[in-house]
């Protein structure tokens, strides 16, 4: 009876694991063979508001949700400034955390927001992250007794689909 389960389960080992959605994959792609991200985010002056408030929600769901370095790194600029201690600025400093597109959390157990205001964005998980953002990239970010600013979030526009 036993021999008939194994060789059952390794007859459907393969067809199952096709089963998996094709995107949750493809969004967690590793990227550690790569020296450093493959792609930076360049700053411009053109980018409104709306953009990088819709820029920090895509950098909240890449970094947080969805394990996507390639798409988080795209959202970096290429002098980043770090403050969290014991962490070099750059963003080459920071690849080997992330390539390999870990998830945090998902949208039920997280937070975001955009400041306008401010020209920042938070995320929370298990700590709260905020970013400044400059040109529609990031370019700095803290993660010391930050607090999201409830009252202050963007409200993106959701008749728009992504």
């Amino acid at each position: 009876m036993h021999v008939l389960q194994l060789l059952s389960a390794a007859i459907l080992a393969p067809t199952l694991g096709l089963a998996a959605p094709f995107g949750d994959i493809a969004k967690r792609e590793n990227l550690c063979n790569l020296k450093a991200p493959p792609a930076l985010c360049q700053p411009s002056a053109n980018i409104t508001v709306e953009e990088t408030a819709q820029r920090a929600y895509d950098f909240y769901r890449a970094f947080v949700v969805d394990g996507d370095p390639r798409k988080m790194f795209s959202l970096i600029d290429s002098t980043y400034k770090q403050h969290h201690p014991g962490y070099a600025d750059g963003p080459q400093n920071i690849w080997g955390i992330f390539c390999s597109g870990n998830k945090l959390g998902n949208e039920q157990s997280t937070a975001w927001c955009f400041d306008a205001a401010t020209n920042m964005s938070y995320a929370r998980y298990s700590t709260t992250d905020r970013w400044l953002w400059v040109g529609g990239c990031v370019h700095e970010h803290w993660d010391q007794g930050e607090r999201i600013p409830t009252e202050k979030c963007y409200k993106l526009n959701t008749t728009v689909t992504h």
